[in-house]
């Protein structure tokens, strides 16, 4: 019998998109839950969810097994495994020591387009909306992370840079405070955190925010200090299982992270038309100049 981890989560990703809604609430729970053993009954699975009895029948059927009491045998198989799998910490559940790369290659693009999918799921309209407005209408916008929360801010100086907006990352306590003291009503303030834990980020937020500078947090903790400092909140997905400090983040919500960003310098583009594509084509210019015309 193949673990549980190698057969229901991976069928469980596969199938996801052919899902019915109410099939995908036991995927989404069965997905969350990954770490946990399934002890319920079909009754008490199906009360837990709200959904039928039918609905959980269907649905491993349609993962292939005969039945709910099937399926449960691989997740117990999977449980009794994994109690002694030293798995490395903070990456997808789904992966293996001993799975092969090829094998590993295919459980990452499936953890990292789940992870996205579930993100988008938590996007609010106005909130999206409003942090690409506060982008389009400041005079200098500011990205504030540490660690590996870092690296997302350069990219997203470096995206809205070609595209014409006076962008910066800072990637130090020190340096964050200073540019939050200095910031006022024309400045946009982007904290980013995962875990929204970080104490530098979370000051600064507030530190703008009490200048009125406009402030945006992209966190998976909307009840952390980063989530509470930031005006608006763009919340990512987050992994149940428990993380390990200073392994760094899950691998998914990072990904997830790059995707907000991604949306949001998409949205700049569309809203501001002629601009963006006139910055765009100078930028690229004078790049080629420079790199290509020695």
């Amino acid at each position: 019998m193949e673990p549980v981890s190698k057969d229901v989560i991976e069928r469980i990703q596969e199938r996801y998109p052919d899902l019915r809604r109410s099939e995908r609430l036991v995927a989404d729970y069965l997905r969350e839950h990954s770490n946990k053993r399934l002890e319920m009954s079909i009754t008490e699975f199906a009360d837990t969810l709200g959904v039928s009895e039918a609905t959980v029948s269907r649905f491993t059927r349609a993962l292939g097994y005969k039945g709910f009491a099937d399926m449960k045998l691989y997740l117990a198989a999977e449980s009794a495994e994994s109690a002694v799998d030293h798995r490395i910490g903070n990456i997808p559940v789904a992966m293996h020591e001993t799975d092969s790369l090829i094998e590993t290659s295919r459980k990452l693009v499936m953890a990292l387009s789940s992870a996205m999918g579930e993100t988008q799921k938590l996007l609010d309209h106005a909130s999206i909306q409003a942090a690409v407005s506060a982008v389009i209408n400041a005079k200098e916008v500011l990205f504030m992370g540490v660690g590996g929360a870092a690296a997302v801010c350069d990219e997203a100086a470096h995206l809205l840079l070609k595209a014409g907006v006076h962008a910066i990352s800072h990637a130090d306590g020190y340096t964050q405070i200073i540019a939050a003291t200095t910031a006022n009503e024309s400045t946009t303030v982007f904290g980013v955190s995962h875990t929204g834990m970080t104490d530098t980020v979370a000051n600064a937020l507030m530190t703008a925010r009490a200048n009125k500078a406009k402030t945006i947090c992209i966190t998976s903790g909307p009840e952390s200090p980063v989530g509470k400092a930031g005006e608006i909140a763009l919340i990512t997905w987050h992994h149940e299982a428990e993380q390990i400090p200073l392994y760094g983040d899950f691998l998914e919500g990072r990904m997830c992270q790059l995707y907000i960003i991604y949306l949001i310098y998409l949205g700049v583009l569309f809203q501001t038309g002629a601009d963006s594509r006139d910055a765009l084509e100078a930028t690229a210019a004078n790049l080629a100049k420079f790199y290509l015309q020695k």
